[in-house]
């Protein structure tokens, strides 16, 4: 049966369907999948979790279906606790903030002295009606010298900053980063799924021999469609831009850490890497030169 998230208890087994959430952070007790684990970690391609691994609550099942066992529930998984530092970082104070505060400390009493005597110089040598001008210039004062702003910038520029960083995914551990960032030189950021978007594209394709670019790509993507490769997806998705009618694979053949095989229209496709070349006895010639000359350039 389906329960609420809520009425989810520590030991509980769980089983989760592909293309769901998991719901807590736990440990899988049946079964394989792959997740996408991009929310916690950034990194976009799908990681394989077997029995034993462990999962995150808020992480995205991408193929398989596992049963898994309810480790940390509520306020204890990872996500909570994600979600309370960025709250407790929105509720930090910056160096300059308590600079402010100090200031605030004085300027307070300072600004009601300023209005009081306004009032008095103006009840004394102002013209008449002397209480009317003289309200006007002490409110004026007040106005015009509000300590309020000083007191509220710094907190509301770091809870509005913060909160729109969490939102993209940037998430500041403390306010007195953000000052400490004005004098950075050199900022390091890891590239995938930071400065990219963290989905694979195809960008390019090289033929060798008489084959043409529309048949390559209509036989790589009927195999590709069934593979789970985060890649694989890139290949289909290119095909379907250019309106390719893909066929049903068969005796599809997935070899690990080397690529798939299939038979398309008779013909046996063979997809992956050099090593997987080799081993079927295929001659590449020049493709892996052509291929260097692409991954020097940041292509995969």
């Amino acid at each position: 049966r389906e329960v609420a998230l809520a009425e989810v208890e520590t030991g509980q087994q769980l089983r989760v369907r592909p293309g769901g959430k998991i719901p807590v952070d736990g440990a899988v007790i049946e079964g394989s999948c792959t997740v996408d684990e991009s929310m916690l970690t950034g990194e976009p391609l799908a990681v394989e979790r077997l029995v034993g691994d462990s999962v995150s609550s808020g992480t995205l099942l991408q193929s398989g279906s596992i049963v898994m066992r309810a480790d940390r529930v509520g306020d204890n998984t990872l996500l909570a606790k994600i979600i309370d530092l960025v709250a407790l970082a929105q509720r930090s104070q910056a160096p300059i903030q308590r600079l402010a505060d100090v200031v605030a400390g004085w300027f307070v009493p300072v600004v009601v002295v300023a209005a009081i005597a306004a009032y008095l110089i103006w009840m004394a040598v102002g013209p008449e009606p002397a209480v009317t001008y003289a309200l006007v210039a002490c409110v004026s004062v007040l106005i015009i010298a509000c300590p309020c702003a000083l007191g509220l910038a710094t907190p509301m520029s770091v809870m509005v900053g913060i909160g729109r960083g969490a939102r993209d995914g940037v998430l500041v551990r403390d306010a007195h980063v953000l000052e400490t960032l004005q004098s950075v030189d050199v900022l390091v950021c890891d590239k995938t799924g930071t400065l990219t978007e963290g989905r694979g594209s195809l960008s390019g394709m090289e033929t060798f021999g008489s084959i043409t670019e529309t048949d390559l790509l209509r036989f790589a993507a009927s195999v590709e469609r069934v593979s789970e490769h985060p890649l694989a997806e890139a290949i289909v998705q290119a095909s379907v831009a250019r309106g390719l009618d893909l066929e049903t694979p068969l005796d599809f053949e997935s070899i690990s850490g080397m690529g798939i095989q299939a038979t398309v229209e008779g013909r046996v496709i063979v997809i992956g890497n050099e090593p997987l070349m080799a081993s079927r006895d295929i001659d590449i010639g020049n493709a892996n030169n052509v291929a260097d000359q692409h991954r020097r350039s940041g292509a995969t």
